[in-house]
């Protein structure tokens, strides 16, 4: 695969970097009164900047789709979705209602296409399709074509970016809506009438309900608005309609905020990686820094050197032509530009989470921020541009080659926080009908859905309420003397579980080892299978 993706992007990319024989040829133009133009002498064209990090980003994200399991996040996708629309509001009510519109969206995708690793997995790929494509359109937007164009190739080859859009949450969405939203800006900016600033404020609305943490690229867009001479008022008035909007659903997720304890106050070890992620590594190899992202990182410093914002209004004449417009951007003003919204973009919502995590509550989690990535492979993309071609293609390809070990990593078993392929395995292969099975803690309940034909055979001996019934991932479990009462007709037991302190200190497994055998135990990561037997009476 990785063989098939280089030689992609050699093809794909022969043209902007022909030999000089093959540059000088002429060709004349298919459009009556327009010049003679050069192979390769000007910017790429609208098509070539979309298409060639969109069928990179296809291939990366299809490739070994169904080969990272599906894990704890994941199960809570499918148990959301899977459910009927008055099961998934009561869901909502009590839990999740961040991701509320990502489970609609899901509840009627998988009603079409089911709950298939592929099909499950398959919206997030295409988010990332749109994502690298985005790229390309904003990078031409900029005017800066080449810049966009490396810059989307960067961003589908980057594990990190195979990472999110190789699973079922709403982050590549987000990522997406996110590119989205910055066109628009520019949209707005270009022709700064009401509907325009109208239309971007209603998207930028729309991102947070998709990613509430997302709505702080608002920040870095109004970085560029001022940087730029823009219309600040205007631009002020979208972010309040935008804000107006949200506020209700924001008030109403902050009072699901326990579900985040979790997350711990980042240090300075966190910060570090947060830059290794930014830049397209997983920040999970050993060592870091072998991957991508040094390349990524150094791009974009030399992006940032060498078109460093320094002022100015961000004119256009709306009456040239569109080749001439295209003409003008492509002999220079254009790095200024897009360094001056790329870089807000890739730093402001980190930095944002990051300091409300250092002075309030502890919120910074990276996939919060995936949606910045795209604005840093775009500063790497400038930086690639600023590069002879030759030599830009080059590093891309070396790029990709940096990058393998990270796609393998992701692709892997140990791509994700756990993997219950190995337990399922052993129940699967030593379970029989009629055995009774413990979840610890509750909310591992959710593998039930992922897979049915082996859990559907065993009885659920804890269980009092179902999660459909209950509003909630884990359901309703019985007390101790009930459940003491219903283990007393049990031969075996088999216990399934996170592995950590909470299973370790559960008080059901305590009352599951004074009254059976253990006979068997199992580990994969994450995640454990403890098998027990009654003892036999004597």
């Amino acid at each position: 695969m990785t063989e098939l993706m280089t030689r992609l992007m050699t093809r794909l990319m022969t043209r902007l970097t022909a030999p000089p024989a093959v540059r000088n040829r002429a060709v004349r133009l298919g459009v009556p009164g327009r010049p003679w133009r050069r192979m390769g002498s000007g910017p790429p064209g609208p098509s070539v900047t979309v298409v060639v990090p969109g069928v990179l980003a296809l291939a990366a994200g299809l490739w070994n789709l169904s080969g990272p399991p599906l894990w704890r996040d994941e199960a809570a996708t499918i148990s959301a979705a899977t459910r009927t629309l008055p099961q998934l509001l009561h869901l909502l009510h009590t839990v999740d209602l961040v991701h509320g519109v990502y489970y609609v969206l899901m509840h009627v995708f998988v009603a079409v296409f089911g709950t298939g690793d592929v099909a499950l997995r398959l919206p997030s790929v295409l988010a990332g399709v749109a994502s690298a494509a985005g790229v390309g359109v904003l990078g031409r937007a900029l005017g800066n074509p080449r810049a966009g164009l490396y810059g989307g190739a960067l961003l589908a080859v980057m594990p990190v970016f195979s990472r999110y859009v190789q699973e079922a949450r709403p982050y590549p969405l987000a990522m997406a809506m996110t590119v989205g939203v910055s066109l628009l800006l520019l949209r707005a900016l270009r022709e700064p009438s009401r509907m325009a600033f109208a239309v971007y404020g209603m998207a930028l609305a729309g991102l947070a309900y998709v990613n509430l943490f997302a709505f702080l690229v608002a920040g870095a867009h109004g970085i560029y608005v001022v940087w730029s001479r823009g219309p600040v008022l205007k631009w002020l008035g979208a972010v309040a309609m935008a804000l107006a909007a949200v506020a209700p659903f924001a008030a109403l997720t902050s009072a699901q905020s326990a579900q985040v304890s979790w997350i711990r106050s980042p240090g300075a070890g966190d910060v570090g990686m947060l830059v290794v992620q930014l830049f397209g590594d997983l920040g999970a190899t050993s060592p870091a820094w072998l991957g991508v992202a040094p390349l990524a990182g150094g791009l974009a410093l030399l992006a940032i050197s060498r078109h460093a914002p320094r002022g100015g209004r961000d004119r256009r004449d709306r009456r040239e032509s569109q080749e001439g417009r295209e003409s003008r951007e492509w002999r220079g003003g254009r790095g200024e530009r897009l360094v001056g919204l790329a870089l807000p973009l890739a730093i402001v919502p980190p930095l944002a989470l990051l300091t409300v995590s250092w002075v309030d509550h502890p919120i910074y989690v990276f996939r919060y921020v995936f949606c910045c990535v795209p604005a840093a492979a775009l500063l790497a993309g400038a930086g690639l541009a600023a590069l002879p071609r030759r030599a830009a293609l080059a590093l891309l390809v070396a790029g990709l080659g940096l990058s393998i070990p990270g796609h393998l990593l992701t692709r892997g078993p140990d791509g994700r926080q756990d993997d219950p392929g190995p337990v399922a395995a052993v129940l699967a292969a030593g379970a029989k009908r009629g055995d009774a099975v413990l979840f610890v803690p509750d909310k591992a309940r959710k593998y039930e859905l992922v897979y049915p034909e082996i859990f559907g055979r065993l009885d659920d001996v804890a269980l009092k309420r179902s999660p459909q019934r209950d509003g909630s991932f884990g359901g309703r479990d019985v007390g101790p003397l009930v459940l003491a009462t219903r283990l007393a007709g049990v031969r075996t037991l088999w216990v399934v579980g996170h592995t950590g302190k909470v299973a370790t200190a559960s008080k059901r497994l305590n009352l599951v080892r004074g009254s059976f055998v253990p006979t068997g135990r199992w580990t994969s990561r994450g995640m454990f299978v403890a098998r027990y037997e009654a003892p036999v009476a004597r």
